[in-house]
């Protein structure tokens, strides 16, 4: 194949340097050449960027696999020791519930001896109501006869009082009768002989008079008696009138009294037959808690049997993550070679790439500081990736390195602000499961003070990239090989 000397220069350096050239048609194969090394720079360039995009799907999907998995593996814990407990505690409940319905037959029974001796007392104290009520009858009566006695002593007295009058008067004539006697006595001394007839009826009329006064003597003593045992009976009757006022009183107090107590005790009875209705209640009650029991019992192995089944399911998504890992570990080492690739011209990536990488890592920092944020104001842990090898920038960081002196100072300050960007998120998980809720608000501070110095340096780095596209300068190419394309 001939060349032509000047046209086989100029087409060489843009064949070694992989710039755009013009296709002479004296450069013969050499333009296929050419053609074939940009298509496959660019095919290069779409792999590059498929594999830096699938290592950080990947490295996302194993933080998502193992937290979830260690997730999985907690609940599952949670779950078994709240299933032990809930088993404990139908248990318990259940010999509880044995024990209270023991008690609630003991309850009923004692119930049913209540009613039946509050039956029997309801008809004593109606008994006691129809007693009290026959006495209150007799102690009116006897009220009643005491006030007639006391009547009829008072008219005995006053008829005492006249006998005792008359007695007196009876008294009085009989001495009287006396003195006249003794008087015709003397004047029939006085008449002698022819007074001898009427000496003898003085006579007798002086010993009637006496033997009168005598009899009134006696009968003044008798009536007397009488008089003193007839105000000694009156007395007497008031008092009995006046306890038997007492009486009565007291015997109304009582029945009012045994009243009260019938109506407690229909209250009583009340309260039975609704204690009698609630008990009927609380033993359908037992019943039905008894079924409920054996149904959360049987819930509970269940419960027990998918518990066992997320276990192994558990175990199952915890042995997905080594495949995974793996797979992460050569996406990554591909980047890692596919970086080193870079360097020479034949694959070196075009600068939109990283400008794409610039952006996109703009995006991700904000994303990841939303979820920080999410953390620190509900103090919940949430998937966050706390590995800056692994995060969407981590990976183009590690694996592509620009040369470009305006970009590799910038580039290199990078890894102690990524670091300590990435550091806040391990810092506030650790806050959140230590309970340091206070710490929370700080610590995201600190992280927005970091993303914003990361993101002002990304946006420095695409301003300066975009200005060396334009110069058509390729920041991972080396100075030394740059020259003018003319």
């Amino acid at each position: 194949m001939k060349i032509r000397k000047k046209a086989s220069a100029a087409t060489i350096e843009s064949i070694s340097r992989l710039v755009p050239m013009d296709y002479d048609a004296g450069n013969g194969a050499l333009n296929g050449i050419h053609r074939r090394l940009v298509k496959g720079r660019g095919e290069f360039e779409q792999a590059a960027t498929k594999v830096m995009d699938a290592v950080i799907r990947m490295s996302a999907m194993d933080l998502t696999l193992e937290t979830n998995a260690a997730a999985i593996e907690q609940v599952n814990t949670s779950i078994i020791a709240a299933v032990e407990t809930i088993n404990e505690a139908a248990d318990s409940t259940a010999n509880i519930s044995s024990e209270v319905s023991k008690a609630h037959e003991n309850l009923t029974a004692t119930i049913i001896e209540v009613s039946g001796e509050s039956g029997n007392i309801m008809e004593d104290i109606r008994n006691c109501e129809n007693e009290l009520t026959s006495i209150s009858r007799l102690s009116s009566a006897a009220i009643s006869t005491a006030q007639g006695m006391k009547t009829d002593l008072h008219g005995l007295i006053e008829v005492i009082d006249n006998m005792t009058k008359v007695v007196g008067a009876i008294n009085s004539i009989s001495s009287q009768t006396n003195l006249l006697a003794l008087n015709a006595s003397i004047e029939a001394a006085r008449a002698g002989e022819a007074g001898k007839g009427f000496a003898v009826v003085a006579e007798e009329i002086r010993t009637l008079a006496d033997e009168t006064k005598s009899l009134t003597k006696r009968m003044e003593t008798f009536v007397d008696a009488i008089q003193d045992a007839s105000h000694k009976s009156s007395e007497s009757v008031d008092t009995t009138v006046a306890e038997l006022g007492h009486i009565d009183e007291n015997i109304q107090n009582v029945w009012k009294i045994t009243e009260n107590n019938r109506r407690g005790m229909d209250h009583i009875n009340d309260s039975v037959s609704s204690l009698a209705a609630v008990s009927e209640e609380i033993s359908s009650s037992m019943h039905e808690l008894d079924n409920q029991m054996q149904h959360v019992s049987s819930e509970c192995q269940h419960l027990h049997s998918n518990a066992e089944s997320l276990t192994i399911s558990s175990r199952s998504i915890s042995e997905l993550v080594e495949p995974s890992k793996m797979i992460e570990k050569h996406l990554e080492e591909s980047t890692q070679i596919m970086g080193a690739m870079a360097k020479d011209a034949f694959y070196m990536l075009d600068n939109q790439v990283l400008l794409n990488c610039l952006n996109n890592a703009v995006d991700a920092h904000l994303s990841w500081l939303n979820i920080l944020h999410g953390m620190s104001q509900s103090g919940t842990l949430k998937v966050l990736q706390t590995d800056c090898t692994k995060c969407g920038f981590g990976h183009f960081y590690y694996a592509f390195h620009p040369v470009h002196p305006e970009i590799a100072g910038i580039w290199k300050k990078l890894e102690e602000k990524h670091k300590a960007f990435h550091s806040c998120g391990t810092e506030m998980i650790a806050a959140i499961r230590a309970g340091r809720s206070g710490d929370l608000q700080r610590i995201y501070e600190k992280a927005e003070k970091c993303s914003g110095d990361l993101i002002s340096d990304f946006q420095t780095m695409m301003r300066i990239i975009e200005k060396l596209s334009r110069d058509g300068v390729r920041i991972l190419e080396e100075q030394t090989l740059h020259t003018e394309i003319s």
